[in-house]
């Protein structure tokens, strides 16, 4: 995958200088794709420490870590931008960027996490495809959607700005994800939909409600890495006969709201819920095929001194998400009762620091509580 991945940025690369070389050409003053380039970045130091009972030496584990994410967009013309992200962690795991410090001073993996081209169709009509970023493109959750997960397919996306009124815009998604390429069997792949319009309650105010659905196609192609080894993250968290095939289907409904008020500039508010149902559970996990998400945000960190604090709330039975590709934080794809709490402080105009806690358990079945915490510091660059 890493090896497709690399030959796609270096066509989009191609493709991109003939474009700049071409309009050169035509009336030499157009502006070669590295000077029309935007780089960003950021650098994560984490602490994080951990309490499970049975779990750890002596219940207790504690380990440092870091994230780093680099990369560019460069707009090749009117109608074409391209992406490119490099991220550490191991490429093998979809769910989490970070590296540990361990291992005697070894050296540590940068991998392709983003490459796509992105295509202005109309005013109102764009495309994507490559590897991207599903949280910059449509409404997800982070329990649905890790924050670390980068898809790889296309993605088309219609908005309609909705003039002075009630309605603020309008937005449509459709997507198709590749999730495993088979020599021997089927391909392993998702589609889905999403549907959004945001309204204007009042001058300050806003208010986002969507509807969406996902389904996959062959999700057994990735359970099957996950349980050889080979595709490492999250934990298989759903129902699985005694072969190892998964129980139920997935076809996800999802249903949402996110609410935003910016009346007092310092302590913005911000409400989000999301509810899913798994319409394609089967057996044992059509009883077991529902989630939800809620999280409360007040405050802002992107100033000095500004502070923020979030509260979420976590909760999904065994069959209502696939595993995969949810929060990793929690330690369970699906199965997972688990309370957040955040605070963020901005520090200076390109960093903060943030404190996580989580307190998790398994929502069906046996399991200890765990009890993580997390303190980072975050540059932006």
């Amino acid at each position: 995958m890493v090896m497709r991945e690399k030959l796609a940025v270096i066509v989009l690369t191609m493709f991109a200088l003939s474009v700049s070389v071409a309009g050169e050409g035509a009336g030499g003053t157009e502006k070669r794709w590295f000077e029309k380039a935007t780089f960003q970045g950021d650098l994560r130091l984490r602490y994080e420490g951990f309490d499970q009972s049975g779990k750890f030496d002596e219940s207790r584990r504690d380990r440092f870590r870091y994230r780093f994410r680099w990369g560019f967009r460069a707009k090749v013309n009117e109608l074409i931008t391209i992406g490119l992200q490099l991220r550490s962690g191991d490429a093998r795991d979809p769910v989490s960027d970070n590296q540990t410090l361990t291992s005697g001073l070894d050296k540590k993996e940068i991998a392709i996490a983003e490459a796509f081209a992105d295509f202005t169709l109309t005013d109102e009509l764009s495309l994507i495809a490559g590897k991207f970023s599903p949280k910059k493109l449509w409404t997800v959750s982070d329990m649905q959607y890790d924050d670390d997960v980068v898809t790889e397919g296309a993605m088309a996306r219609w908005k309609h700005a909705g003039g002075h009124g009630l309605l603020e815009s309008l937005q449509g998604v459709l997507f198709v994800q590749v999730l495993e390429e088979s020599k021997n069997g089927s391909d392993s792949y998702a589609w889905g939909a999403q549907f959004s319009p945001t309204l204007r309650i009042g001058k300050e105010s806003r208010l986002q409600l969507g509807v969406g659905f996902d389904t996959l196609i062959e999700p057994q192609g990735v359970v099957d890495l996950t349980l050889s080894g080979k595709l490492k993250g999250n934990k298989v968290s759903n129902f699985l006969d005694g072969e190892g095939q998964l129980v139920s289907d997935f076809d996800v409904v999802s249903v949402f709201g996110i609410y935003r008020c910016r009346a007092n500039k310092s302590w913005p508010l911000k409400l989000t819920a999301f509810f899913y149902r798994n319409s394609g559970a089967t057996g044992v996990g059509e009883d077991y095929d529902t989630a939800y998400f809620g999280r409360i945000q007040v405050g802002d960190y992107k100033k000095p001194g500004q502070m923020a604090f979030r509260v979420s709330v976590y909760h999904s039975e065994p069959d209502a998400l696939f595993y995969a590709y949810t929060q990793s934080d929690t330690t369970r794809g699906s199965n997972l009762d688990g309370l957040r709490f955040d605070y963020r402080v901005g520090l200076h105009s390109r960093g903060y620091l943030n404190f996580t806690w989580y307190n998790t358990d398994p929502e069906l079945g046996e399991g200890a509580t765990m009890n993580r915490w997390q303190l980072d510091y975050i540059l932006k660059f």
